[in-house]
């Protein structure tokens, strides 16, 4: 029976995939931390991202990927486009906890599909980030953004890691 660590070589893009994620979860995280610079953070977080992946990316993946593995990248990044887009649509008048909150349940979302492009973690976090966004949005009302914001960042980063270091 093949273990998950041992079938990475069927999924080649985990580890540049952790890597982008933490990276972006550091600026969701700086952003909780900050909240008045959130935006930016968030940008900055996302244009770091990508630069990590561009720059450290080729060197961590361990083979090409398949053409099915790059579609589920490219559909789910088209869906959390659509998803986005959907929350400021529905949420753009309730405030910015209830917009904010779900534009981190639709990230959660996004990463459903996308573990077919980087596997079983990345469904794992799809289930915690939209566990912690759902949190706010039902459950608890009165959970503060900040705290939630921070959360959903540290838990990209340690998944984050977690795909960078399988070997």
């Amino acid at each position: 029976m093949e273990t998950f660590a041992s079938a990475l070589g069927s999924l080649p893009m985990t580890r540049a995939g952790g890597l982008f994620i933490a990276v972006m979860g550091v600026g969701v995280a700086l952003g909780g931390a900050f909240p008045r610079g959130r935006k930016a953070l968030l940008a900055f977080g996302a244009a770091f991202a990508i630069i990590a992946l561009i720059v450290v990316g080729p060197h961590i993946q361990v083979a090409n990927p398949s053409r099915q593995q790059v579609w589920f990248l490219f559909g789910s990044i088209a869906l959390e486009v659509v998803l986005v887009r959907g929350a400021f649509a529905l949420y753009k008048t309730d405030g910015e906890r209830k917009l904010m909150l779900a534009i981190l349940l639709a990230v959660g979302v996004h990463f459903v599909p996308m573990a077919g492009a980087f596997g079983p973690l990345c469904a794992a976090l799809a289930i915690v980030c939209m566990g912690n966004a759902a949190i706010g949005l039902c459950l608890s009302r009165s959970a503060p953004l900040n705290a939630l914001w921070t959360a959903d960042g540290i838990v990209k980063i340690l998944f984050g890691a977690m795909m960078m270091l399988l070997r």
